[in-house]
C-alpha cells in the first residue's frame, strides 16, 4: 500500500486522536516537527517534511484524520499502553479492502515513532500488502516564514494543513 503525505501524516496523527476515544495521548510540543516516511519498495531517504504545529493545530489534525477514518473505516481500534498506541483498522478504498495495524511509541512530547502494516484485496496498484514507518521528532521553535500549520514537503512545495481541512485556498501547494 502507497500512502500519500496527506494520508500519511493523517493516518499517523491520528493514532493520537484523543478527542475521539477516551485515551490519554501526550499533546505534541508546539514548533517546528521534522518527519520522514519509509515505504517498503521506496528509497530509504526521501527526504523529510516539516510542520509547525501547535496543540490547536494537532487536535484539528486529529479530528479531521479520525473522521476520514470514521467515514472509510468499518473498524478502527485503538488502546495504549504506556507509550505505546496500537491500532487496528478494515477500511474501504472503492473497490479494495484494506486491513491495517499500527504501533506508535511516543517519546514524551518531542518525537514519536509508528509502524503501520497492511494488506490490501484487491491489491491496490499491484501491491497487496506494504509497511510504512513514520519517525517524527521536534526540532525547535517555528521558523520565520512558516505560521502553524505550515507544512513544507520533501520537494519544497508548501502546504497549510489548517486551510486545507478548512477547504480554504491556502491549503493548496505552494512553490
Amino acid at each position: 500500500m502507497r500512502f500519500s503525505f496527506p494520508a500519511s501524516i493523517a493516518l499517523a496523527l491520528s493514532l493520537g486522536a484523543a478527542s475521539a476515544y477516551a485515551i490519554d495521548f501526550p499533546t505534541m510540543k508546539a514548533g517546528l516537527w521534522e518527519s520522514s516516511v519509509a515505504r517498503e519498495g521506496a528509497p530509504q531517504k526521501t527526504g523529510s517534511t516539516r510542520m509547525c504545529m501547535d496543540a490547536a493545530v494537532q487536535k484539528e489534525m486529529m479530528d479531521m484524520g479520525m473522521g476520514t477514518m470514521k467515514s472509510m473505516c468499518s473498524k478502527n481500534d485503538i488502546r495504549r499502553e504506556g507509550n505505546k498506541v496500537y491500532g487496528s483498522a478494515e477500511c474501504k478504498f472503492g473497490d479494495a479492502t484494506m486491513k491495517s495495524t499500527s504501533v506508535t511509541t511516543f517519546t514524551g512530547d518531542t518525537a514519536y515513532h509508528a509502524e503501520i502494516k497492511s494488506t490490501t484485496e484487491p491489491p491496490m496498484q499491484g501491491m497487496p500488502s506494504g509497511t510504512a514507518v513514520v519517525d517524527a521528532k521536534w526540532v525547535g521553535p517555528c521558523p520565520a516564514g512558516m505560521q502553524v500549520g505550515d507544512v513544507v514537503l520533501p520537494n519544497g512545495q508548501k502546504v497549510n494543513m489548517r486551510a486545507m481541512s478548512k477547504g480554504a485556498p491556502g491549503g493548496a501547494p505552494k512553490q
